[in-house]
């Protein structure tokens, strides 16, 4: 299962602006299939309609941790802990990481095929190397 792992553009200027930083809790939520997903979104809440539903599956998502960042002379990148959802059933082929506090996107996840689940513990983990500083 291939993962591609983009940053929303609003997210770098966050970073950059002091607004949104690494090391601390985000969430990350499940969404379906449909909807368009692009740069031009900034906030989770552009996004809320398009969240999976199912059992095992909390509105909002799961707490991962982001950061902190790491770079050397060709990239920087941003490590983001794994989120699990225990006993359950549900379909979805994209994620979104953001900010609870702002609802700030951070990271867009797009999965190859859309992912069904059932009655299983599922976890998600970030590709590694850790995904790089590359605008959606």
């Amino acid at each position: 299962m291939a993962i591609t792992a983009k940053f929303y553009p609003s997210a770098v200027k966050s970073m950059f602006n002091g607004t949104m930083n690494s090391g601390s809790s985000y969430k990350m939520a499940l969404l379906s299939s449909s909807g368009s997903f692009n740069g031009s979104h900034t906030n989770f809440s552009s996004l809320t309609g398009l969240q999976t539903s199912g059992t095992g599956y909390t509105a909002g998502g799961a707490t991962v941790t982001v950061g902190p960042a790491t770079s050397n002379s060709t990239k920087t990148q941003i490590p983001v802990s794994s989120a699990s959802w225990t006993n359950a059933t549900l379909v979805f082929q994209n994620a979104v990481i953001y900010e609870p506090a702002g609802g700030n996107l951070l990271m867009h996840l797009s999965f190859d095929f859309e992912q069904g689940v059932e009655l299983q513990t599922f976890s998600i983990n970030v590709p590694d190397p850790s995904p790089s500083a590359t605008p959606l």
